[in-house]
């Protein structure tokens, strides 16, 4: 129930009558439309504010007005409510200073910046304009007796476009943020596979869709001299994946990468976006979306800022997968020199990385470590390069003198590769120092026993061993898979970690499978 009013009669809300036919009308409105809180104490004031604003439109947008007679209510008001544009907020209703106080409750303690909030007083001695206006943040002060028909609707689309204009700002900060942060999630990943995926995924989150909204996306990756293929899609895309770009993409999108191919660019139609991008390797993308109409112009902002982002995070993928292969070249071609100084074929490393790769798979380790095994073993053995080439290939049976020189090439690796801090490297000097080591301790240099070896030591003695056995030596002929398998069973425990050897023989046709890939 309204409470009493504690103005005089002669200072209550009354509109003066006048010409409507000026103003905006609209029969037709889109949804969504602008939330108004009446906050008085008068019945009176609330019909009279209603019947004045029943053919507001802003924007094409109407107004949907809310009521609140005491503090109460106006809170209960903003708690349902999260969008409310404006409050018409009288000064005295319980008490003399209570839309005051509500004009704090609203900025401080709801931390509420954007609303619009425009005091309506009958009496303003209760609340002189000067020093409220210095001392709360209000957008507008009015007078009962002075707020007529015609600056009711003035001051209602001023505060409504000020309102409008605060929430584009925040839309462009929080899209930017969105944007950043969506940016970052698809740059920690450095699989191009993996990349394409998220560049879609990460696209729905910035225009807050859900994966699948209805959108047709499609994000497309070429590397240099091939096809261009389809990564990721959604809509009738999504089943599209791995197709090229001339067998999954309408014909204009075609034509665009046709004409972007050189030097990247980007094209917009009504319904549809379509960004190209190009890196200085060679490599180009293709991000796709259709429903470009459906988008606001923030979002479509926000689409090209994420689509130029993709394509420099693309550029430093490709940067940082070249340096990789350079990488894994460099270590390839360096242990590919020492194997050759002991006859063994350049196909050693390569066999034994992928043999480490693939051991260290079935251990579920994660890929990232697997794959530093992988680049980090083909080092192994590069102590090697201090050992006289007449013990390296001696055919025959070596003295102990001799023996005690070649075990000196895992210490002699470990020197090598210790002095770097990339992690390629380090990994590399544990395996060249480790390798050799046994489970029973046995091993050398340093004599480690069970556990105590490092993991990538434990995995590369396998495969090292493995591949030995496997193939001709100077020393000694190829061995039969079984031969082999009779040895690890028997070393299990032994020379090698238990569980590893059984999950190396438990899978022994795959291993076997590698050799044939790269063979002598």
């Amino acid at each position: 129930m309204p409470l009493e009013s504690k103005e005089k009669p002669g200072d209550r809300l009354v509109f003066a009558e006048e010409d409507r036919s000026g103003r905006e009308k609209r029969p037709d409105f889109k949804g969504n439309p602008w939330k108004v809180v009446i906050v008085d104490d008068e019945k009176e004031v609330h019909d009279i504010t209603r019947i004045t604003l029943r053919d507001y439109c802003f924007e094409n947008r109407e107004l949907e007005l809310l009521s609140a007679y005491n503090e109460t209510e106006v809170k209960s008001v903003f708690k349902s409510h999260g969008d409310i544009a404006l409050v018409l907020l009288d000064v005295v209703m319980e008490k003399e200073d209570t839309g005051l106080c509500l004009v704090q409750y609203i900025r401080n303690e709801l931390n509420n910046s954007s609303v619009r909030i425009v005091l309506r007083t009958g009496q303003p001695g209760k609340a002189p304009e000067q020093e409220v206006i210095t001392k709360y943040d209000i957008n507008d002060y009015k007078t009962k007796p002075e707020f007529t028909a015609q600056k009711l609707f003035t001051t209602v689309t001023a505060c409504l476009r000020a309102y409008r204009n605060l929430k584009t700002i925040e839309k462009n900060n929080e899209g930017l943020e969105r944007v950043i942060r969506s940016s970052t999630e698809v740059f920690k990943n450095q699989s191009f596979s993996e990349f394409g995926k998220n560049v879609l995924l990460q696209l729905f989150e910035i225009l807050h869709l859900d994966v699948n909204p209805g959108f047709d996306c499609a994000y497309l990756v070429g590397m240099p001299d091939s096809a261009v293929v389809l990564m990721a899609g959604s809509g009738r895309y999504r089943d599209k994946t791995g197709t090229s770009l001339v067998e999954s993409m309408p014909r204009f999108v075609v034509e665009n990468y046709q004409r972007f191919e050189t030097t990247g660019g980007e094209s917009f139609s009504e319904e549809d976006y379509v960004g190209v991008f190009k890196t200085m390797e060679g490599f180009g993308s293709v991000l796709y979306l259709s429903g470009w109409s459906r988008l606001s112009s923030i979002e479509k902002k926000l689409v090209r800022i994420y689509a130029n982002n993709i394509a420099i995070g693309f550029d430093n993928i490709s940067l940082a997968r070249e340096i990789i292969n350079t990488q894994k070249e460099v270590i390839l071609t360096l242990g590919e020199i020492v194997e050759t100084r002991s006859q063994e074929t350049a196909h050693h490393v390569t066999r034994v990385a992928e043999v480490c790769y693939l051991l260290a798979k079935k251990n579920n380790m994660d890929e990232k470590t697997c794959e530093l095994l992988r680049l980090a073993t083909p080092m192994h053995d590069v102590g090697k390069i201090g050992v006289p080439e007449a013990v390296l290939n001696k055919a025959g049976k070596l003295t102990e003198t001799e023996f005690d020189i070649i075990k000196k090439h895992a210490q002699t690796g470990y020197e090598i590769l210790k002095k770097s801090n990339r992690p390629i490297m380090k990994a590399a000097a544990v395996v060249a120092l480790q390798h050799h080591e046994r489970w029973d301790g046995q091993g050398y240099p340093q004599g480690l026993s069970g556990e105590d070896i490092h993991i990538y030591g434990r995995i590369a003695a396998i495969a090292d061993v493995f591949d030995a056995l496997s193939h001709k030596r100077c020393y000694k002929a190829a061995w039969d898979l079984d031969q082999i398998v009779d040895l690890f069973e028997k070393e299990s425990g032994n020379h090698f970690d238990k569980r590893l050897t059984e999950i190396f023989l438990g899978s022994i046709k795959e291993f076997e499978a590698i050799n044939r890939h790269f063979p002598e």
